[in-house]
């Protein structure tokens, strides 16, 4: 059997979701018997040969031209293009902060001059057509084992659509919104991390982004304020990953 290309790119993030594909462990080993890495440059200087790519992996947000070009070829140089956790699917952490690009420069460098050519932060998802979006922070490891081993074997990766609190029930796990009055944002956040946070006992801080589809962030904000949390601090945890508006 022929192994299929894959590469990896990385945008302007911290650096885990592609240090979390080498945290794959013993089952990278398994992903290898179908892929041949061709470009990956957090585990190896090789590369930039200019090869197309079956599978192409992008992680971080799109903050610099340099990321816009990198992420273009990135599409155009591979058939199956997987935005890789929640910087690349929502923005996440870097997006959220909403002040305009040039304020942002001037608090920083205590002018509004751009020489490094940077770009208020977006998600991939907003640039290019991506074929699967694999959000999280981190990811699951285990969610993107099986979508390369499913891509591998011609298989449609299966796409989450249920919060996380079906995982909850899944696994009969108390419901920390409910019972503890803890801030869970579980009910409007879309499932696939097997409810990682609430099997700690913290609440859901909603890193996975909003549920698609049918849902209700203005019932959770009434219930978070019923609680006696705050409309601020409410509106913040709604906007760390994906900018809501509640």
């Amino acid at each position: 059997m022929m192994k299929k290309k894959l590469a990896v790119f990385e945008l302007t993030d911290c650096g885990g979701c592609a240090l979390n594909i080498l945290f794959l462990y013993e089952r990278l080993f398994d992903v290898l018997e179908f892929y041949e890495i061709e470009e990956f440059h957090m585990a190896s200087s090789l590369g930039d040969g200019g090869e197309h790519f079956d599978v192409a992996l992008v992680t971080g947000t799109v903050s610099s031209h340099r990321d816009l070009a990198l992420l273009k070829e990135a599409r155009n140089r591979s058939d199956y293009l997987i935005a890789l956790g929640t910087c690349a699917t929502h923005g996440c952490l870097q997006a959220s902060v909403e002040l305009p690009l040039k304020e942002k420069l001037k608090a920083v460098y205590g002018d509004e001059s751009n020489p490094m050519r940077a770009l208020d932060p977006k998600p991939v998802v907003e640039y290019v057509a991506v074929d699967l979006a694999i959000p999280g922070c981190p990811y699951d490891k285990g969610e993107l084992f099986q979508a390369l081993m499913d891509i591998a074997k011609g298989i449609e990766p299966v796409r989450p659509d249920y919060p996380v609190c079906i995982e909850c029930k899944l696994n009969e796990y108390e419901c920390v919104l409910v019972k503890k009055g803890l801030p869970c944002l579980g009910p409007i956040t879309l499932g696939g991390c097997n409810a990682a946070c609430i099997r700690s006992g913290l609440g859901c801080i909603g890193c996975r982004g909003p549920l698609p589809g049918e849902v209700n962030p203005a019932g959770e904000f009434e219930v978070l304020k019923e609680l006696g949390y705050g409309e601020e601090y409410i509106v913040r945890k709604f906007k760390t990953f994906a900018r809501w508006e509640p």
